[in-house]
């Protein structure tokens, strides 16, 4: 009798002990995919100056230049007023015209205020914009109003209507 008590012991024991196992394995698992998680979203995050300086590294040169890591805006629009080949003062009564010169150059930039930055895309790809009186490309951009977001939308959409705010085309050979 008592042999047959430790064979139910022992069976009861080996129960317990394959539960342990998978139960380990479920929070090695969990724990394992919790960090990869966490790593992940650290190594995604970056600073608002990153992700211009990223954006726009193969038209403007950051070399020795530091960036305010969450208000970069100004001081990268101070780096393309001397950096780029041309800059106009966006309006919609010189529009038509600083878009059809923007054709001749590799790379168009245009900020509006000290919030929005985008570049031209594609200039075959236009849309009619009322407000600007010309045809505007489509082109992509951040607007950092708190957050910074990303758009993707033709010029018009990104800088937004004519006001008194000043927006500045660079262009850059």
């Amino acid at each position: 009798m008592m042999f047959n008590h430790q064979i139910v012991l022992i069976n009861h024991m080996k129960i317990n002990v394959r539960h342990k196992s998978i139960y380990d394995t479920n929070m090695k698992n969990t724990i394992t995919l919790f960090c990869l998680l966490a790593l992940g979203l650290c190594l995604k995050a970056q600073t608002n100056a990153e992700t211009l300086q990223s954006f726009l590294c193969d038209v403007i040169s950051f070399d020795e230049v530091t960036l305010d890591a969450n208000r970069p805006m100004t001081k990268i629009r101070q780096l393309a007023s001397v950096q780029a080949d041309t800059l106009y003062v966006l309006t919609p009564a010189n529009a038509d015209d600083v878009f059809k010169k923007a054709v001749n150059y590799k790379h168009c930039i245009v900020f509006a205020g000290s919030h929005t930055v985008a570049r031209v895309s594609d200039f075959d790809k236009r849309i009619a914009s009322g407000a600007w009186q010309t045809n505007m490309p489509y082109g992509e951009g951040y607007i950092q109003r708190g957050e910074m977001t990303k758009k993707s939308d033709y010029i018009n959409n990104i800088i937004g209507v004519s006001s008194n705010q000043k927006r500045v085309v660079f262009l850059f050979k």
